[in-house]
């Protein structure tokens, strides 16, 4: 168990792909988040929220959305 980068609740690791990590919340499901916003960007959830909601307004039907420094 690890816990959610925007909510901090408790989350399933998901298998790394490349850089990002993935998470499987129970507030905020599937989704991967790029280890360069990892280590750098320290937001407010909301800000977290809105890049997650920007992130999946472009993800491919069957893919995990994955958040990364432009959508910040």
């Amino acid at each position: 168990m690890t816990n959610c980068p925007i909510c901090g609740a408790e989350a399933e690791s998901l298998p790394k792909t490349g850089d990002s990590e993935g998470f499987d919340c129970r507030i905020h499901g599937k989704f991967k988040v790029s280890g360069t916003v990892l280590t750098t960007v320290n937001a407010s959830r909301v800000k977290w929220e809105t890049a997650l909601d920007r992130t999946k307004g472009k993800t491919k039907a069957g893919e995990w959305p994955c958040i990364t420094t432009s959508d910040f």
